[in-house]
């Protein structure tokens, strides 16, 4: 039976392939079928086409952006080089100095009375002696009269003081005034800065 059985099959070899192949198409229908292939693949080239296309767009925009911002830039550097161009800045040069011109300190006190001025140095303020009462003067003063033409052209004073000069111990001008007789709860006294006394006095 065994040497029959090996006739046949060398008789025969092309109908026992068909059949292993036929066996095999069937196994692989059962593994992978072609319906499930067909759905998978497609979806998954899509979401990447997809991801491609925004990212695209979004380095696109990114970029769009720069170009504006670099535009605009170099726009107001060429507008701020025209304006320098059209108005030339003179250059200023320093020199440090230990005393300078003194400036004017103009007083409108009104009512009030001065009754002592001195120079001290911002280190050492001493205190006042005799608060509120008269004591000396020690500034160059000059007294104005004018006509105040807000007031019905009433006379009125200005206290005109030479300001301080050194520079380097910060020199300061100590006033004290003195208001009597009024129904105010808080008096203030105008005053006008001016850059130098000297020149006011010639």
């Amino acid at each position: 039976q065994l040497s029959e059985d090996v006739e046949r099959a060398s008789e025969n070899p092309t109908e026992e392939r068909g059949g292993e192949m036929e066996v095999h198409e069937e196994t692989s229908s059962v593994i992978l079928p072609d319906s499930e292939l067909g759905t998978t693949a497609p979806s998954l080239r899509f979401s990447k086409t997809c991801l491609k296309n925004v990212f695209s767009v979004i380095l696109l925009f990114i970029y769009l952006l720069l170009m504006a911002v670099a535009v605009f830039l170099v726009y107001q550097t060429i507008s701020d080089f025209r304006e320098k161009l059209n108005h030339p800045v003179m250059s200023v040069s320093y020199k440090e100095v230990s005393l300078y011109d003194a400036p004017g300190i103009a007083f409108y006190p009104g009512k009030a009375r001065l009754l002592s001025c001195k120079h001290h140095y911002y280190d050492h303020i001493p205190p006042l002696i005799n608060p509120g009462q008269p004591g000396d003067v020690e500034c160059i003063t000059q007294r104005i009269n004018y006509t105040d033409p807000f007031t019905n052209q009433t006379m009125k004073y200005a206290l005109v003081v030479q300001g301080p000069r050194d520079v380097k111990k910060k020199e300061l001008v100590f006033l004290q005034f003195h208001l009597n007789g009024t129904d105010q709860d808080f008096n203030a006294i105008d005053y006008l800065l001016f850059s130098s006394f000297q020149e006011f006095i010639n």
